[in-house]
């Protein structure tokens, strides 16, 4: 009898129960009376313990005792427990040697080891030392970035437990209520909320009763050792190169839609574990330990094995049948090394096992195949025929439909599905057209968070004190499994949080509008619906949908679009584009192109314009591509790129700051025409985030404080040789207590002198044998250890130009004029400094000329190690222009323009201000 897996679906309901009683072991914690009880000002009298909860969880214990998990006629574990007594007694206790008499069921010390194993985090420390007061009690994200507890206890008493039996709406309902409340409310550890502390026993549990049950025997509690079922793809291969946003839409959707189908296989249907890890190429499921699980099949009579299984439900999408069907493949396959977590018997530390989740995202061999079957398949009695340029595996066809789009026809019919959803909403675009800014400019916007330090087992976790033993040396956060998911999840919350912010920062447009007109067709061709065309008027271009009922939408910026029709807000008696436009294009007669159809160049009709108006649902004018852990990507309009870029900065300083030196952050501003092709954008996208991806020793940068930290108003003040400026919060959230545990740095020499003096700093044993010093204890001449968060830019004026970005083995660009991008991040700020000090003391003219005069000469001498003349020259430049009313700025603002103008920065200010952004300055002062 060959193993199979129908016998996890057989016990489906069983399995999600005894997962749910994992997920609730801990309910007691989201509570107001749990926080309380664990404040250092505790006073629980006879009020507070016959409080709302108390009543509440009384009540609740009543309930799970009717309900069974019941494994009683089950192969090997023929037992059965109440969802209460599996809630109340699933502890590491009853794995002690002082309990083993007491001869608990070994469901419940199995949930009692599960319960260890993902909880490492409880590092020995004085049990009062760092408690909370019970009304300032604060939740941190893992980087100690502090915000207020809401009420807990309305919270639990509103989760549904009437649908208990609900397994997908019951979990998405608790995770909504325990992300508010913490496994530990002690500070440094009170990072890990409940979702983690309660998520992770409940994937390790669920997956050790998978693993009997698969197994057929009762693996000892102290011998479960779990592994990770690793799902590759590669993101950039299935829609990267996409060829319009549309396109990229729905192959990025479908992809989504497949890992959410293989999800529910595994946690659901065959219910093996939970999926503990995404993103945009990698999906992580903890599952048993069992050789050759892959090869499972269903069933003695189906042999379809879980592999195949796994790669079928990304192949079809049930709803509308639009899987990949074999033109992708996931590279699936079980991670070799088995891991416990915590030592079985919780004696040895030393024996703890890391979750190896660093090391697997670390493979960057990504590869998506196609199925050759299924290929071979879809060419099958087809001759003559192109190549669908969509897929690039399929024909053409079979219909004129797809010949016309140079693609085959179920492609069009999904890219065109994707179009008429969006048609029935109105208030996204997913059009580049409309997003481009008033000069008819994007901007890719990316960024990226390098994790990879942070999940590793002697990773930067271990970089954050927790307090001191008695020997005065430091006990550091260990980094458990529960940790790791905490880190993922917040770092993708916070690019969550970005998009979100942008489509507020960037506002909403009002309005489109709508045409409605008839169409008079040359050579018989016809307008399709769902979809976009070219009408050309006066020689000028513009992109329509076409909608239903002779129903026509322009989708473009009608900013732009009135100012290439000659749209003057000063002169105009419309003092609006959109009823300029309505009177410009009423009762015009438009040719017809489809730009995307085999005969472009050649208009398909004539669309005669009967009425124009306003189309009244708004929309933002941005389009998310990615939003994941690690990895962020939209498409924004070009003039509001550099307010995005200081809003990301503004946020990752708040949330992230005070690990800011051990968690970079890198950002790329990828501008382009609106009808610059997308693959290109994506491309240039891609290799501005590819910068950042170098092994850490080499990118460390080595920066050496100018004066001693100084404190006022709940921060430190840094000041380094490379003129950066530095502000860390000294304060946790309740701006009070003094942080202790986050803002420390690696730096290099020896402190064995200084050490006496320390209070908190400390050699870092556990990974490097480097001291990490508390920003407190930083003093002038430090040499600190940084890895810098950058900011990059490029301006596509052709496709090409894209392989100019390029860098170097130190992670700058190769072009020689622009050897100085990356910028470091702080210098955002400045250049947005330099560009209004030039702004609003010159012209456009004088600007221009300034800079002009300065990199001509630059280039013509040849401008190397001696700079002595050259920087004479660019003094007498600057001190001799025609400043505003005869006043130049003073001689620090003088001296800070100098030194942009003498290493170039000032010529990459000015590109990005007048050539790109299209800014002027405030007022015209005449020539130089």
């Amino acid at each position: 009898m060959s193993p199979d897996l129908k016998i996890l679906a057989d016990n489906r309901e069983t399995l999600y129960l005894a997962e749910i009683a994992a997920w609730l072991h801990d309910m007691r914690k989201c509570s107001d009376k749990f926080l309380i009880g664990n404040s250092l000002d505790r006073q629980l009298d006879s009020t507070e313990k016959n409080s709302e909860v108390t009543h509440f969880l009384k009540d609740i214990k009543t309930i799970f005792k009717k309900i069974e998990i019941d494994f009683s006629e089950v192969s090997p574990i023929f037992e059965k427990v109440t969802l209460n007594e599996l809630i109340e007694k699933g502890r590491p206790a009853t794995l002690k040697k002082e309990n083993l008499q007491k001869k608990y069921p070994w469901i419940v010390k199995t949930l009692g080891r599960c319960h260890g194993a993902a909880h490492i985090e409880k590092e020995n420390v004085s049990e009062e030392l760092f408690k909370q007061y019970k009304d300032y009690t604060m939740i941190s994200n893992p980087f100690g970035f502090e915000i207020e507890i809401e009420e807990l206890t309305p919270k639990l008493t509103s989760i549904p437990y009437d649908k208990i039996n609900d397994r997908s709406f019951f979990v998405k309902s608790l995770v909504e209520s325990f992300d508010y409340a913490l496994g530990e409310t002690r500070r440094p550890t009170n990072e890990v909320t409940l979702t983690e502390w309660s998520g992770i026993v409940a994937a390790l549990y669920k997956s050790a009763l998978a693993g009997s049950l698969l197994l057929g025997e009762k693996t000892d509690p102290l011998n479960l050792k779990w592994q990770f079922l690793v799902i590759k793809f590669n993101s950039e291969q299935i829609w990267g190169n996409a060829q319009n946003i549309p396109i990229l839409a729905t192959r990025k959707e479908m992809l989504t839609k497949g890992l959410d189908r293989v999800k529910v296989l595994i946690e659901e249907k065959y219910p093996l574990g939970n999926e503990v890890y995404r993103d945009q190429n990698n999906s992580l499921y903890v599952v048993p330990n069992i050789p050759n699980l892959l090869e499972y099949t269903i069933s003695e009579e189906s042999k379809t094995q879980l592999k195949q299984l796994i790669a079928n439900e990304f192949a079809v999408d049930e709803e509308h049948n639009f899987g990949f069907k074999g033109e992708v493949i996931l590279t699936t396959d079980i991670d070799k090394q088995a891991w416990w977590g915590q030592e079985p018997n919780n004696e040895d530390k030393e024996k703890n096992e890391i979750p190896p989740i660093a090391r697997i995202l670390s493979n960057d061999e990504l590869c998506s195949p196609a199925d050759v079957n299924a290929v071979e398949n879809f060419w099958k009695d087809v001759s003559d025929c192109g190549i669908c340029t969509i897929s690039w595996l399929r024909p053409q066809g079979p219909t004129s439909k797809g010949f016309n789009r140079k693609a085959s026809d179920c492609w069009v019919k999904r890219v065109t599905w994707r179009a008429s959803e969006w048609y029935h909403s109105l208030d996204n675009t997913i059009w580049i057209d409309e997003v481009a800014d008033s000069n008819g400019r994007i901007c890719l916007l990316t960024g990226r968070l390098d994790l990879l330090e942070w999940l590793k087992p002697d990773g930067y976790i271990s970089t954050i004190k927790v307090g001191s033993d008695a020997n005065s040396k430091a006990i550091l956060k260990t980094p458990s499994f529960a940790r790791m998911h905490r880190i993922w999840r917040t770092t993708n919350k916070f690019w969550e949080d970005v998009k979100d912010d942008l489509a507020k920062k960037i506002g909403r447009v009002d309005n489109r509008l709508k045409i409605f007109g008839n169409f008079q067709s040359e050579n018989n061709n016809s307008l399709k619906r769902d979809h976009s065309y070219k009408a050309m008027l006066d020689r000028i271009g513009f992109s329509i949908f076409c909608g239903r009922n002779n129903e026509f939408l322009i989708i473009e910026n009608l900013t732009e679009l009135a100012n290439k029709f000659d749209f003057d807000l000063g002169k105009s008696t419309d003092k609006s584009p959109t009823e300029y436009l309505k009177k410009y294009l009423s009762n015009k007669k438009v040719k017809i192109y489809d730009s995307e159809g085999k005969n472009r160049l050649n208009p398909i009709g004539c669309l005669k314009i009967l009425e124009i108006e306003d189309e009244n649902t708004s929309y933002v004018p941005v389009i998310p591509i990615l939003a994941e852990p690690s990895i962020f990507m939209t498409i924004i309009p070009a003039d509001k790129a550099l307010e995005a870029s200081i809003l990301i900065k503004t946020k990752y300083e708040k949330e992230m700051g005070k690990v800011r030196n051990r968690l970079p952050l890198s950002l790329g501003m990828v501008f382009a025409k609106s009808h610059t092709p997308l693959a290109a954008l994506m491309d240039a996208g891609r290799k501005m985030l590819r910068k950042s991806n170098k092994d850490r020793s080499v990118n460390e940068d080595k920066w050496i404080l100018e004066e001693d930290p100084i404190e006022n108003d709940n921060k430190f003040t840094l000041k380094f040789n490379n003129g950066t400026k530095w502000e860390i919060s000294s304060k946790m959230g309740d701006e009070i207590t003094t942080d202790y545990w986050y803002p420390y740095f690696y730096a290099q020499g020896d402190f064995q002198e200084r050490s006496n003096s320390f209070i908190h700093s400390f050699r870092n044993y556990e990974n490097s044998n480097r001291w990490l010093i508390h920003v407190s204890e930083l003093k002038k001449g430090d040499m600190v250890s940084i890895l810098p968060s950058k900011f990059d830019f490029e301006f596509l004026d052709s496709a090409s130009r894209r392989f100019e970005i390029c860098y170097n083995e130190k992670g700058y660009r190769r072009d020689s004029l622009k050897a100085l991008r990356p910028y470091l991040l702080e210098e955002l700020d400045n250049f947005t400094y330099l560009w209004d000090l030039c702004s609003k003391n010159l012209s456009n003219t004088q600007i221009k000329n300034v800079i002009t005069l300065v990199e001509k000469k630059r280039e013509e001498w040849a401008v190397g190690e001696d700079t002595t003349v050259f920087e004479t020259f660019v003094h007498d430049v600057l001190y001799n222009a025609n400043w505003n009313n005869g006043r130049r700025p003073d001689d620090a603002k003088m001296s800070e323009l100098e030194d942009a103008a003498k290493s170039g920065k000032l010529r990459d200010i000015l590109e990005l201000y007048m050539n790109i952004l299209k800014y002027r300055a405030e007022e015209p002062f005449g020539g130089i």
